[in-house]
């Protein structure tokens, strides 16, 4: 019913644009006068305010912002979404709130809900409002703050760009003794100055540690023109350690780039040929060869889910994964190996067209790179190889061109003879029959488990207020995704070595590791005393698009309590649950079991006598 009457309204809305002769000064003339008559049913509030953010002028845009201000005009949600929308409007259309905005000034400085703060930081820092820099200089050298808002409140410097936040992380990424705020503050440089970032780029390569995050800093140069080969020259004059030189490598592969000028000073660095010419006809048919022969589909497995080798990040498999290149389920059983054996040594061979890339400059020097989604006259909207979605306004291109594939050429570099026979080898077994058909089970495919949770999960079973305000109400920057294997299930001792470096071959650097990323780390070790007992709060999401009766069947070693939305339910391996129509979030408060080999594995079913339909929810 609602559809029906928001599409009444594009009608609507559409006339209205057609004769803007008469009302030149807005396309949304119709919708204001309803929203600002007070007749405006509450259910339809938010996708009317939703089209006046994307369509109205700056007197419209104005008039919302307003009410955002007042939280008695708006709910708390509504008041977040608009934020941000207004914040879309300012990017993509060029249109700013009309008049003076520093009614956000109070909302982050003062304390309330962070969602609100972020999106005042970020719909400020788009308008290039300079009155709230040293607000966000205040809260990025404040430890006190939550590191989210403290890492909004660096972009927004970053976005508003006036001589005083350039200083500040210019002194930031000199100085800062906090290596996860030195790193976007010299990535951040690189938008004013590419020298002087390169200058200080270089330096924090140096100094960069193992557990570093390096691709923001690289990503930055590489996204910027002629910053590739200014951060090589600076680099040409630092030592850098094998493994840091090996990591900044591994990313540049990733992302589907190999510039000449830094991959050079890299693969010395690091001590291999990083642009070695792709392999010839003879050397890919010695290799199908030892696919065949010697290649392992278990181990080759493992080497896919790899953070290093990023295939994950890319591809999908079973309904969870990367969305920008295409889906493997069934790949082995539609391509012969010499065709996948060239895929992976090889991907510039023959790109598919929907997966053809398409680069852009902007007026202002960056360079993205990515796989397009759809295009108006307005904006263009396309994919990166992180699989972030980007939205660019046309007027902001400056030249486009076609690119190469996002599959990165150089990667394999990284794998051993071995590690390479194992991949091609589980990817050609992907879609035939046996233990990797394709998944026909309603698994849960797609976890995200919670980066840092708060003590509040973790010291004991948390009450019902905690689920709610620290899981149903986490930001997605509180998560990271995690993937069962093809057959469904999750190595629960590989999601702890991701989150806890180290975790595997140490109780005590697990521990430490678990204080540092918040992860609790248990009372107990698992036997042998190479593994600890962490809490981890692990999240799926299933779709039901028919309300019913299903059954959850959970299979693991572990202790666990489980929630379907805000309700407990009991533990037990087989659940009947009454799930109603819509979207639902499954959430596990696991303790991984002393057996490594077991993990966890969740089904959905539906009885007999149920007329729920539903899909568990992958993607990335």
């Amino acid at each position: 019913m609602v559809k029906r009457w928001i599409a009444g309204l594009l009608a609507v809305v559409t006339a209205a644009s057609v004769t803007l002769a008469a009302e030149p000064e807005s396309a949304v003339g119709p919708l204001m006068k309803l929203f600002q008559s007070g007749r405006l049913p509450p259910e339809r509030q938010e996708a009317v305010v939703e089209m006046i953010c994307n369509r109205g002028n700056a007197e419209d845009l104005r008039i919302v912002f307003d009410r955002a201000l007042d939280p008695d005009k708006f709910p708390l949600e509504l008041r977040v979404k608009v934020f941000r929308w207004l914040g879309d409007a300012v990017r993509t259309r060029k249109t700013i709130p009309r008049g003076d905005l520093s009614g956000l000034g109070a909302i982050i400085a003062g304390g309330g809900d962070a969602r609100l703060r972020e999106a005042a930081i970020r719909l400020a820092s788009r308008c290039k409002d300079q009155g709230i820099a040293p607000a966000l200089r205040t809260i990025v050298s404040d430890p006190s703050y939550a590191f989210d808002l403290r890492r909004v409140a660096l972009e927004g410097l970053i976005a508003i760009g006036d001589d005083a936040s350039r200083q500040f992380l210019e002194q930031l990424a000199s100085s800062s003794a906090e290596m996860k705020l030195r790193i976007p503050a010299a990535a951040g440089l690189v938008q004013f100055d590419s020298g002087k970032a390169a200058v200080q780029g270089a330096l924090v390569l140096h100094d960069a540690q193992p557990n570093d995050d390096l691709s923001e800093l690289i990503g930055a140069f590489l996204d910027r023109k002629s910053g590739a080969e200014k951060l090589a020259e600076q680099l040409s004059r630092v030592r850098l350690t094998k493994d840091t030189a090996k990591r900044c490598l591994r990313y540049i592969y990733s992302v589907g780039r190999s510039d000449e000028s830094l991959t050079t000073v890299l693969g010395a660095a690091a001590g291999i040929q990083a642009d070695a010419p792709p392999p010839t006809p003879q050397e890919v048919a010695e290799v199908v060869n030892d696919v065949v022969a010697k290649g392992d589909a278990a181990r080759g497995e493992a080497v896919f889910r790899r953070k290093d080798v990023s295939c994950m990040k890319c591809h999908s498999i079973s309904r969870a994964g990367g969305q920008i290149g295409p889906e493997l389920s069934a790949v082995g059983g539609a391509s012969p190996v010499d065709y996948i054996v060239n895929s992976i040594l090889n991907p510039n061979l023959a790109v598919k067209e929907q997966y053809v890339t398409r680069v852009f400059v902007t007026a202002d020097g960056n360079v993205l790179t990515g796989i397009v989604i759809d295009r108006d006259e307005v904006r263009v909207r396309f994919r990166d190889a992180s699989g972030q979605e980007i939205s660019l306004a046309v007027a902001d291109i400056d030249e486009e061109q076609e690119g190469k594939s996002l599959m990165p050429q150089g990667l394999t570099r990284f794998l051993t003879r071995d590690e390479l026979l194992d991949l091609a080898r589980f990817v050609s077994e992907l879609g035939k029959p046996g233990p990797y058909a394709v998944q026909q089970a309603r698994t849960v495919q797609r976890w995200r488990v919670m980066r840092s949770p708060p003590s509040e999960l973790v010291e004991q079973v948390p009450h019902l207020d905690h689920i709610r305000q620290h899981v149903l109400d986490a930001p997605a920057s509180a998560w990271e995704p995690v993937y069962a294997k093809v057959a469904g299930e999750l190595p629960l001792d590989e999601v702890v070595a991701n989150l806890i470096p180290g975790s595997l071959t140490s109780v005590a650097n697990a521990k430490g590791a678990a204080t540092a990323t918040g992860v609790a780390a248990g009372s107990t070790a698992a036997s042998g005393g190479d593994l600890p007992a962490p809490i981890l709060l692990l999240q799926g999401e299933i779709d039901a698009s028919a309300a019913g009766p299903i059954e959850m069947v959970v299979e693991t070693a572990s202790e666990f309590q489980v929630w379907f939305d805000a309700e407990l339910l009991p533990s037990q391996p087989r659940v009947r649950i009454e799930a109603m129509k819509g979207r639902h979030k499954l959430t596990f408060r696991i303790r991984p079991a002393a057996m490594r080999e077991r993990g966890l594995r969740v089904e959905f079913l539906i009885p007999a006598d149920s007329a729920a339909n539903l899909t568990v929810v992958g993607g990335m």
